[in-house]
């Protein structure tokens, strides 16, 4: 089923119980639990957009040589491409 399919699907089985307030905020309830918290929201709004993987020695040494600020990663698209491989 599409998304669209889905949606009049669950409006038209809505209509039945329209009338019965308290059908409904049963319904309410229960979609509100459906959602994800906040709290989740903002760990993923951190969570940064590149992974990490360990280095050798011999790559290590060079560390430091270039760094690289959150918002230069951010606002270049090419380094955040880069760094997200």
């Amino acid at each position: 089923m599409t998304t669209l399919q889905l949606n009049a699907e669950l409006l038209r089985e809505l209509s039945i119980i329209a009338e019965d307030e308290g059908m409904l905020k049963k319904v309410l309830t229960f979609v509100k639990t459906l959602t994800p918290a906040k709290k989740t929201k903002v760990v993923a709004s951190t969570k940064k957009p590149y992974k990490t993987i360990p280095v050798s020695s011999d790559i290590r040494k060079w560390s430091g040589c270039a760094s690289f600020t959150e918002d230069e990663i951010e606002s270049d698209p090419r380094l955040k491409a880069l760094l997200s491989r």
